[in-house]
């Protein structure tokens, strides 16, 4: 749950998603996602695809109709295609550098009618579209919280080393 992934989950409750569920290996990361619009939040570890399934069976439809990956870790890309429901949708954003190959159970994919689609940088129209989210509700979440610490442009190495100690969502630079 990083900036993408939070931006993500806010946009998609002010699309009017029913449910938004979390997954992230940061306890801290998954508790911001609540000021973002996540109702359910799960610690990534061996037992997240049996709690996400006891959740999902509960559901008319038996699954999650569309799952987002802003991380590119192949173990939450099969996650997230594990627990996708018929005619669902997989999502990969952050999938933008080399990792392991994942394994995909191709008759799932067939019999479950499901649909991958990765995006890479973005268009005119998805600009906007992020803009006018933005304008428009920047307020209704957690966005004012995102800059953790700012610094003056003379501390710029400051700034970075504190980036890559405490890894916040983002360090503000005065100029």
């Amino acid at each position: 749950m990083g900036l993408l992934g939070l931006t993500c989950a806010a946009m998609c409750r002010d699309a009017g998603a029913a449910g938004i569920t979390a997954v992230d290996l940061s306890q801290e990361r998954l508790k911001e996602a609540t000021g973002f619009g996540a109702d359910q939040m799960f610690l990534m570890n061996e037992n997240t695809e049996s709690q996400l399934n006891e959740t999902r069976n509960k559901w008319p439809r038996k699954g999650y109709d569309i799952v987002f990956d802003m991380s590119g870790s192949p173990d939450a890309l099969e996650l997230g295609m594990e627990v996708l429901a018929i005619g669902g949708i997989a999502i990969w954003i952050g999938t933008v550098f080399r990792a392991r190959k994942i394994a995909i159970d191709a008759e799932k994919v067939v019999r479950g009618l499901i649909t991958i689609k990765g995006l890479h940088n973005y268009n005119y129209e998805d600009f906007i579209y992020a803009l006018d989210f933005m304008t428009r509700s920047w307020k209704n979440y957690g966005f004012q919280n995102v800059v953790e610490k700012t610094f003056l442009l003379s501390e710029v190495n400051e700034a970075f080393e504190y980036a890559l100690r405490e890894k916040p969502l983002r360090v503000g630079v005065e100029l």
